[in-house]
């Protein structure tokens, strides 16, 4: 089973290295690049299994969809890339540098959708 990614970024050509950088490892990817797209991805598709949120969505925005997120499917791991200095208010399952490597990025993924001790 290919695992699901919906990556939710305001910067598209960051948003489509990101992707082909996913796919390239084997996810199916869905892009996001505002607040209503990313809700009503998660509302309607049932296979996907983990949110990635660039550090280019504002503040207020990923406090909103993290929140929104959570009370549509609790148990969907949200990943946050950040951007230096970036703290957030919006409670995420996990944060990543996105300067970091693709290979780190694509470790912590496959950590937090897999199984471990379940």
């Amino acid at each position: 089973m290919t695992n699901s990614i919906l990556t939710i970024s305001r910067d598209r050509p960051l948003q489509h290295s990101r992707t082909l950088v996913l796919q390239a490892a084997g996810y199916r990817v869905s892009a996001a690049s505002n607040d209503n797209e990313a809700i009503r991805f998660v509302e309607t598709e049932k296979s996907i299994n983990l949110v990635l949120l660039c550090h280019s969505v504002p503040e207020a925005s990923r406090v909103f969809l993290v929140t929104r997120i959570k009370e549509l499917k609790p148990k969907l791991p949200i990943l946050m890339l950040y951007n230096g200095y970036d703290p957030t208010e919006a409670k995420v399952d996990g944060s990543l540098h996105s300067l970091e490597t693709p290979e780190a990025m694509l470790n912590m993924i496959g950590f937090m959708t897999s199984d471990v001790g379940a």
